[in-house]
């Protein structure tokens, strides 16, 4: 028999695997677009990481069927997986909420709150209804102790966004950017809806309201549209790398009257110092040199190859150190001098800057005096 002869081997997918197949395709594009785009390492990390679990997590449901019973601790795999998404949501919200600021170690510690689900789910099980003979590390007992981690997996899910409610401070950034508050805002608003209704959807399949085929798919489909969403909102959120900026736009790209209005623009950063008024916007920018918003990015970007929020931040805080080190007012007042409407903010921002807070620095200005 010749090899054309011979029959060809039939594949067939399920709905879920479907959208499985789909959703991998979408996380892996998400990554490899933020690793070409992200300029900066802090601008890298937690997105990359946060669609690993998620891409990872559509690959396990897309290879079920046809791995699971070869590898006895496969579904532990993938619903621990699923189970760890929302706490490496909550870092990506966090993130997007200030603007790109890598999260403060305090909320890399909700980490270890969906693998100490798992392993409590897998010991405690046995306290519940251990059966004979069935040590905490045998692999016995299988259905109670998937059922257990699913269980503390969703007590788990939802004390990882309380963190939100305690870092409620975080969002304050979003009322100094005027340009993509409501991006950012409906982002992280979508961010936490679909976290949530993966949480519903796992306790549904818990109490056995659903089937085992429809959690899948419908985790699935959550998944997926929470990589649409960021395929097309968070690319325009995070800043792409100064180098790249500096290198596609120069002095030489620039008309006439725009050289004429980058010139105003440094005036009125550095004469007027414009930024210190609260809540200062690109909008504000935009209407003091009588230009649109569009325009007012393409000049920020040739005249300090940085975005507006960075260069206004980095220009309050060059100012306060001024105010630090040759007075004695309050750091709430100074913070205002400045331009920040709110001390949270400023020491966050002081501290990613210069590498401690206000109060930490006017310390050691004392100290070396």
């Amino acid at each position: 028999m010749s090899i054309l002869s011979q029959p060809v081997p039939e594949f067939s997918f399920a709905l879920n695997e479907i959208f499985s197949l789909i959703g991998l395709v979408q996380a892996v594009a998400v990554i490899v677009y933020i690793l070409f785009r992200a300029g900066h390492i802090r601008h890298v990390v937690v997105p990359v990481l946060c669609f690993l679990v998620l891409g990872a997590g559509f690959f396990f449901d897309l290879g079920q069927s046809r791995l699971s019973t070869d590898i006895p601790l496969y579904a532990f795999l993938q619903n621990g997986i699923w189970m760890a998404l929302p706490a490496f949501s909550v870092l990506l919200i966090l993130q997007v909420a200030d603007f790109g600021a890598f999260p403060r170690a305090f909320y890399w510690g909700n980490l270890f709150v969906p693998i100490l689900a798992v392993f409590g789910g897998w010991a405690g099980a046995l306290l519940i209804d251990r059966p004979e003979e069935c040590g905490v590390w045998q692999l016995c007992a299988l259905d109670l102790r998937m059922q257990a981690i699913l269980i503390l997996g969703i007590l788990a899910g939802l004390l990882c966004f309380s963190a939100l409610w305690v870092s409620r401070g975080s969002f304050e950034s979003l009322r100094n950017d005027n340009e993509s508050k409501k991006e950012r805002y409906w982002l992280i608003i979508s961010f936490v809806i679909i976290n949530l209704l993966l949480l519903f959807v796992t306790l549904l399949y818990v109490s056995e309201a659903v089937v085992g085929s429809v959690f899948v798919l419908a985790r699935d489909v959550l998944g997926g549209g929470m990589a649409y969403i960021a395929s097309t909102s968070l690319f325009r959120i995070y800043p792409p790398s100064v180098k790249l900026e500096r290198r596609e736009l120069s002095d030489e790209d620039l008309s006439v009257a725009e050289q004429n209005l980058m010139q105003t623009l440094k005036n009125l950063f550095d004469l007027d110092k414009i930024y210190q008024e609260t809540s200062f916007s690109r909008m504000d920018l935009a209407k003091e040199l009588g230009t649109s918003e569009a325009r007012v990015s393409k000049l920020v970007s040739v005249c300090f190859g940085k975005s507006l929020p960075q260069v206004i931040n980095e220009r309050r805080v060059q100012d306060s150190l001024q105010l630090l080190e040759q007075t004695e007012a309050q750091v709430s007042v100074v913070a205002e001098q400045v331009g920040f409407n709110s001390v949270p903010t400023f020491n966050r921002v002081f501290k990613d800057i210069v590498g401690v807070t206000p109060s930490e620095y006017r310390s050691q200005q004392k100290k070396v005096s």
